[in-house]
């Protein structure tokens, strides 16, 4: 699911060239422009959710975004678009792929088999004049579409509603994202530290260590490799821990790379004995600890 997460990757990417997937570029200058948008797009090793592993082999990921201006320093209203594509068909026909799923995940054997369309609002409230200080704020709604792929499966949709909220500073930047899924009516919160830091050293280089944690109701568990089974009834609780490090580098104005790596450890116990109890050590998700990274693009206007 999702990748807002790729996300983290355009929050870093678009700090060089802006900040986060979900954190927008800030544009309510009196010169911004009317219309303006970035995107990215790249090859990771594997598909993380939420700290979770989602696939372990490599994906395409891409994420891209319109907004508009709204006058009156209102804030900025648009529309993004998210994808993923297995380069495998690791969560094909033959895997063992969700176990204990209560479906059919055969529509998940390689090519383009998620897309995540979102209608957003977003603006920066600032604390003082030099615009060192302030709360960006962000809310979108998130409809998610798996379609049917070579044949096999059955389109499944859901959506939720999200709201992030970043702390801006010239320190470190805490930030907590609320996200309100709908199928089963669950929540999750992310919530964690950033840090952009120029590399003087290499002009144009922005590189965003970060770390967060991710608290999710046993409800969320549905959607989980490590959540079929028994842990469909753990308690809330935080899940799992993600450190990771961005780095972008712009090639011009409107064009750069991107390169990210990240740690991620599945945290709470009874997720962890889930895998040991629950899951097949062969399949797919069956990971407490692993490390993935991607590189890419990104581009804005």
């Amino acid at each position: 699911m999702k990748k807002l997460l790729v996300a983290a990757c355009a929050a870093a990417a678009m700090v060089a060239i802006a900040e986060e997937n979900k954190d927008a570029p800030e544009a309510e200058t009196e010169s911004a422009p009317i219309v303006w948008g970035f995107g990215n797009y790249g090859l990771y090793s594997g598909y993380c959710l939420y700290g979770s592993l989602v696939n372990s082999e490599p994906v395409a990921q891409g994420y891209a975004e319109l907004n508009f201006n709204i006058p009156a320093n209102l804030g900025y209203l648009g529309l993004g678009v998210w994808s993923n594509c297995d380069l495998t068909p690791r969560r094909g026909r033959g895997n063992r792929v969700f176990i204990n799923s209560p479906t059919d995940d055969k529509n998940l054997v390689g090519g383009f088999n998620e897309w995540d369309f979102n209608v957003h609002w977003g603006k920066t409230f600032w604390f003082n004049d030099d615009q060192t200080w302030g709360l960006d704020y962000r809310t979108w709604f998130v409809w998610y579409w798996y379609p049917p792929h070579d044949g096999y499966g059955h389109t499944h949709t859901t959506w939720d509603w999200d709201h992030s909220f970043s702390l801006l500073n010239p320190y470190v930047t805490p930030y907590i994202t609320w996200v309100r899924e709908y199928t089963k009516g669950a929540n999750l919160l992310e919530f964690g530290l950033r840090r952009p830091t120029e590399i003087d050293a290499v002009e144009g280089l922005t590189l965003t260590p970060s770390i967060n944690f991710i608290w999710r109701e046993q409800q969320y568990n549905w959607c989980f490799p490590t959540g079929f089974g028994s842990c469909q009834n753990c308690n809330s609780g935080i899940a799992t821990l993600r450190i990771q490090l961005d780095a972008i580098y712009p090639i011009t104005e409107h064009f750069g790379l991107f390169a990210k790596i990240a740690y991620c450890s599945i945290i709470d116990p009874d997720l962890r004995r889930n895998i040991d109890d629950e899951l097949d050590p062969a399949a797919y998700g069956a990971t407490k600890d692993f490390v993935w990274g991607g590189i890419g693009v990104t581009f804005n206007f």
